[in-house]
């Protein structure tokens, strides 16, 4: 994370499943090793099966709860502290297709990272910008401005070709978001819940939709708002108005 202000500051990746794949690989193999549930044969799972289970399922909720409540005060600080956030709108569909990364990607949970700054941030006053996908963030230069032709994922330093500026790639993309909030006039580091218009991410419009107007009747083509009402409709309305005269005269 990079302000306005040049600070930089880094929370690392707690890999809370990690941690816990040594548990899991050891209750998923005592899992495996009982009897239970065939849905083909409608076998029963045996109690031994039930309590290996309960014993995997514990880990898993634990390391739920965990990676939920570092997600919960990492995104509480942020708001409190700025009133103008910025990030990016990564393809994480695509990162997890990479099978040495998508573990890890799996486990940081970007898109749960992202819905509780647009809340929190809401919740505060404060106002949140999503960078476009295709912003060159880690290929931009903070310093002139020279974007760089190439830059692999291996590759963690930022070198500029043209003012020679060595800086670390994630680092570098954090200035150049701060710029970013800095060009569209909302600076980093303003007191929360300060006046200013907020920030309207256009998103993509769907197929237009028509709003059906009447009924297609067969033979008679298609009824509008405006049509006129059927025969029989209007005729026992008059004869409904015919037996009240009749009865007020009586």
């Amino acid at each position: 994370m990079a302000d306005s202000a040049g600070e930089v500051r880094e929370v690392a990746n707690p890999k809370q499943y990690d941690q816990a794949l040594t548990q899991l690989r050891k209750a998923s193999r005592t899992v495996s090793r009982r009897r239970g549930r065939n849905r083909r044969t409608g076998q029963a799972p045996s109690r031994r099966w039930e309590k290996a289970n309960a014993v995997r399922n514990r880990v898993h909720h634990r390391v739920a709860n965990l990676r939920e409540n570092h997600l919960h005060q990492a995104t509480a600080r942020i708001p409190a502290e700025y009133g103008t956030v910025v990030v990016e709108d990564l393809n994480v569909k695509g990162m997890v297709r990479n099978r040495r990364l998508s573990r890890r990607i799996s486990d940081a949970a970007f898109g749960e990272l992202r819905r509780q700054l647009t809340y929190k941030t809401q919740r505060h006053g404060g106002r949140l910008i999503v960078a476009d996908r295709w912003m060159p963030s880690s290929k931009t230069c903070p310093r002139c401005g020279a974007v760089k032709a190439k830059l692999p994922l291996g590759g963690r330093v930022f070198e500029c070709d043209v003012c020679g500026l060595v800086l670390d790639r994630d680092a570098n993309a954090g200035h150049n978001l701060a710029a970013l909030a800095a060009a569209n006039g909302k600076t980093g580091t303003g007191v929360t819940g300060d006046p200013g218009p907020l920030m309207v991410v256009p998103k993509p419009r769907g197929a237009k939709q028509k709003t059906r107007t009447g009924r297609t009747r067969k033979g008679t083509g298609t009824r509008g708002a405006g049509a006129t009402p059927r025969q029989g409709t209007e005729t026992r309305d008059r004869r409904q108005d015919t037996r009240r005269e009749q009865l007020a005269l009586w």
